[in-house]
Parts: structure tokens; C-alpha cells; sequence
């Protein structure tokens, strides 16, 4: 079995990879990599390519993820980003840090962010307004 981060081979009976120290997964099933591959193969061509180029130049399925979900520095365009989600003091995946410059941004709508209030606007944008009413509460 490989580790689904690194690629290396583990070690029978690991739970986490000699290499990287991701946690062992069992593999996909069958029914998820066809899912997958419909998926992708609905992409556009250009988007595929973009997706494959950035895929090969992944060191680790963490790198691939970043580069995909967390994108370049809006501020410095440095390629040397990531999540915040195990920052203690953050602890938010939608927020992106260059390890660069230091900016911290909204992954959703690349707005900057202040480290001493890294929360975005946007993430209440899009709270359903359930809550006028109640659910229960017919046509006026």
C-alpha cells in the first residue's frame, strides 16, 4: 500500500507514513475513483491540463490541495502557501498564509486579512435567511 500523500510505500500494519506522518488511509473504493474519473473527465480540456500540470509539479496530496484550494499570495504571488486550519491561534481553513511575506487572505473571495481578525465578511454573505420567521412561517 502507498501513503495517499507522499506516495511512499508503507510499511504493512502503519498507521501513519514513515515520511510524511500522514495518517494511513485505506484506498479509494471503486465506486469512488469512477466518480472521480467522470468528474474529470467532464472537465474542459484546458482546465485538465491546468489541473495535471499543477497535480506534477505536487510534491504531496497536501501540496496539490493548497496549490488547487489555496492558490497563490494575492499579495507577493508566491506559490509558498497554505491553510490556516491547524494555526492554533487561527484554526481556520479558509484562510490562506504566505510563508513569504506573511499576509494572511480569505481562500473564498481572496480578500486580505488582518492577523489579529482573520475573519472574512463573505463568510456571512451566504448564511441562508432561514432565521426570518422561523422555518415554520408561512406566506404573509
Amino acid at each position: 500500500m502507498r501513503c495517499f500523500n507522499c506516495n511512499s510505500e508503507l510499511p504493512k500494519d502503519a498507521k501513519a507514513c514513515p515520511r510524511c506522518e500522514a495518517p494511513v488511509m485505506d484506498e479509494p473504493s471503486e465506486e469512488e475513483m469512477e466518480t472521480v474519473a467522470e468528474l474529470l473527465g467532464d472537465l474542459p480540456p484546458e482546465v485538465a491540463a491546468d489541473l495535471r500540470e499543477v497535480f506534477l509539479e505536487s510534491a504531496t496530496a497536501e501540496e496539490f490541495a493548497d496549490r488547487i484550494l489555496v492558490g497563490d499570495c494575492p499579495r507577493c504571488d508566491s506559490q509558498n502557501t497554505s491553510h490556516c486550519e491547524y494555526d492554533p491561534e487561527i484554526a481556520e481553513l479558509l484562510v490562506g498564509r504566505c510563508y513569504d511575506c506573511g499576509q494572511l487572505w480569505c481562500t473564498e473571495c481572496r480578500r486580505l486579512l488582518e492577523r489579529s481578525s482573520p475573519v472574512c465578511p463573505c463568510w456571512e454573505e451566504d448564511v441562508p435567511e432561514e432565521d426570518e420567521g422561523g422555518p415554520e412561517a408561512g406566506p404573509e
